[in-house]
């Protein structure tokens, strides 16, 4: 799929990423996910199965989603 264009599991990954960045690393809620990416919670929920099977992802437990080789540093006290 071509960039201008993401397919909506690309969305709900891209939003996974800049969220995390955003919040020093914890996961967003599917509703949250959902109500960004204009997505049905269980379309959402789908796709975090999806981006699992492909080792994109990794959810532990009920709401820890882990993207895989990623890393977020602690921001300086500057």
């Amino acid at each position: 799929m071509n960039d201008n264009n993401p397919s909506s599991r690309d969305l709900v990954f891209d939003f996974i990423v800049d969220y995390k960045r955003e919040h020093d690393g914890l996961a967003p809620a599917v509703k949250e996910i959902a109500g960004a990416c204009l997505l049905s919670v269980s379309t959402v929920r789908y796709h975090l199965l999806m981006l699992e099977r492909e080792n994109r992802i990794r959810i532990v437990g009920r709401r820890a989603i882990e993207v895989i080789g990623g890393s977020w540093d602690m921001p300086d006290d500057e």
